[in-house]
């Protein structure tokens, strides 16, 4: 398999090497040349078995130049985790900021543990960090745990459901866990904004073919209609750069969009943050406290972020676009492996449910 940049795709120039989970953050959640399990190595020919790497060796190639470009969007996601976790106000914009760290850094892993696994479930990225950071819709739900002990680790990027689609993954965080879901026109129908009358996955491509409604121009609740499991802080942030789509995006050029937005010229929605009536949306300025209320016992949480993650990826990949325009053997080739992404992840909710009943949680932490 051919060695590529996380950031670009492309070959490695003046090759430098990216830490995916950067460096600051596991120095943040304990010994730095620890060992962390990465899932399962698959070896069809040897048998399967954990992986495990030490964190600081957890790097994949990356041009130099692509790696400076983005060196300022650790420093910033750096400054506005370590204030949720101090539990202080954040503003909209800084959340922006640590939204796109969360797409660099769930589609870093995509990638990375794609070419670690050289690459077993027989895809051609059509992405990399650089071209999908940003574009979609996307959401964060933060909960916080009674765990005391320092750790990180992040849930469903072994799956193959993940594989075939980064859409969603869990970053934990010492006793703060970071549900983090990207995915095309999650929310923009029920916020108001231009929607798909009709969306197309294109051969060979990376983009889709669309036909946007203008929107409604008004919200709708809830904002996802799909029951939330999550209790925790739960922000959003509608996406309308369109560097993945052919369609007309002067649809967007509208007062309730410009209303709406954090940054319209560059495509970016409000911040709404989930509260007991409804949304509030996050104004230019504001700074909010997003600490969770709840506080989980910590082998629950750990255990059912596990489930949920799966179930999330499950019903990402149920949303995918029309696949009228490829050729039939197309459409069947990616309906069986996208049923097996499903049957796969649901015995992991199942294997993962088993271990909350209390007989079963006695003897796994015992």
């Amino acid at each position: 398999m051919r060695k590529m940049c996380v950031f670009c795709g492309k070959h490695p120039e003046k090759k430098s090497k990216e830490h995916v989970v950067p460096q600051w953050l596991i120095e943040a959640t304990g010994d730095p040349n620890r060992a962390v399990y990465l899932g399962i190595v698959k070896d069809f020919e040897n048998g399967f078995r954990p992986r495990t790497y030490a964190f600081d060796q957890f790097s994949f190639p990356a041009c130099e130049e692509c790696n400076n470009r983005h060196s300022s969007l650790e420093d910033a996601a750096k400054s506005v985790l370590n204030a949720i976790t101090a539990q202080q106000k954040v503003g909209p914009a800084e959340m922006s900021v640590l939204l796109d760290w969360f797409d660099k850094v769930r589609v870093g892993l995509w990638l990375g543990l794609n070419q670690l696994d050289k690459n077993y479930v027989d895809i051609e990225p059509q992405f990399a960090i650089a071209s999908r950071m940003g574009q979609y819709d996307r959401m964060l739900c933060i909960e916080k745990s009674d765990g005391e002990t320092k750790k990180l680790n992040f849930g469903g990027v072994d799956t193959v459901a993940f594989a075939f689609s980064p859409t969603a993954f869990v970053l934990i965080v010492n006793n703060y866990y970071f549900t983090n879901i990207s995915h095309m026109f999650l929310i923009s129908r029920r916020i108001g904004f231009p929607y798909p009358r009709s969306a197309y996955i294109l051969p060979d491509s990376d983009r889709l073919e669309i036909d946007l409604h203008p929107g409604r121009e008004r919200m709708s609740l809830p904002l996802i209609r799909r029951r939330m499991k999550e209790r925790g802080t739960v922000i959003y942030q509608p996406m309308f750069p369109g560097g993945l789509v052919d369609g007309d995006m002067s649809i967007y050029d509208k007062p309730y969009v410009r209303k709406h937005s954090l940054d319209h010229a560059q495509g970016r929605g409000s911040l709404f943050l989930e509260v007991r009536n409804g949304l509030q949306e996050l104004r230019p300025g504001q700074s909010i406290s997003i600490e969770p209320h709840h506080v989980h016992d910590d082998w629950e949480l750990f255990v059912s972020t596990a489930v949920h993650v799966c179930e999330w990826q499950n019903w990402l990949n149920s949303q995918l676009p029309s696949m009228d325009k490829l050729s039939k053997a197309q459409q069947a080739y990616i309906k069986k492996r996208y049923g097996l992404a499903r049957k796969l992840n649901n015995m992991l909710i199942r294997h993962h449910t088993s271990l909350l009943r209390p007989e079963a949680r006695g003897k796994v932490k015992g």
